[in-house]
């Protein structure tokens, strides 16, 4: 669904016209209920991405972009060598190597991010480039346009919806029908990403069940022996 198909939606389940919800009030009420399903959590599978990042000499870091959702960083690994690099407290690691380690030319074993910045320590050269390969999320982004396509997954779509029928409610003073569409948004919510989420990998593994891959069908495995 698109944004004007949702705007629709609400407006013909509650019974009102244009005039009596604008766009410009149900603009706003579907943008909280998109920032408010999405912020449940950083990681979602339409989203995932594969990010090379580079310390440019003279830099002391490498610039994240934009549209990466730094809390949803899963891995860093070094293109050099294909050491992955774990993500520690900024703070924590200025305690420990910048004392140590004031010119640089380390060999870099962690990694750490700062106001869109992402740091590597010990440092490498200043001089000299470094570049990692991020494994991340982008960032779900509200547009709001009537044509467009909200940046979340389509099952989540009449969740917004009912998210933006609990506020009209709710400004309504109708604490009743709020709390019902409210709790519907919580629930098609907390039901669908459950779904969204599940993972690929998380199939019971049978034992004596056959070569998954490849190989002969376990029923024909254990043929009798030819005379």
């Amino acid at each position: 669904m698109n944004t004007q198909e949702i705007r629709d939606y609400v407006r013909n389940h509650i019974q009102v016209d244009d005039e009596e919800l604008p766009d410009t009030l149900l603009n706003v009420y579907l943008q909280d209920a998109f920032e408010r399903t999405i912020s449940m959590d950083n990681r979602w599978p339409r989203n995932e991405q594969t990010y090379t990042v580079s310390k440019v000499p003279g830099s002391e870091a490498a610039t994240l972009p934009a549209a990466l959702s730094i809390p949803s960083i899963m891995s860093v690994v070094s293109v050099d060598d294909g050491y992955r690099l774990p993500i520690m407290p900024h703070e924590n690691m200025e305690d420990v190597f910048i004392p140590n380690y004031t010119e640089g030319g380390g060999h870099p074993i962690y990694a750490s991010v700062w106001a869109g910045q992402m740091y590597f320590w010990p440092k490498p050269n200043l001089d000299s480039s470094y570049d990692v390969t991020i494994r991340a999320y982008a960032a779900p982004v509200w547009t709001g346009g009537a044509s467009d396509i909200p940046d979340l997954d389509p099952r989540l779509h009449i969740a917004l919806a009912y998210y933006a029928m609990s506020l009209v409610y709710a400004s309504q003073e109708d604490e009743v029908l709020e709390g019902v569409y409210l709790a519907r948004w919580n629930r098609d919510t907390t039901q669908t990403i459950k779904a969204i989420m599940e993972p690929v990998h998380s199939h019971p593994l049978v034992l004596h069940g056959g070569n998954p891959v490849g190989g002969w069908p376990s029923f024909v495995v254990n043929l009798p022996d030819s005379p």
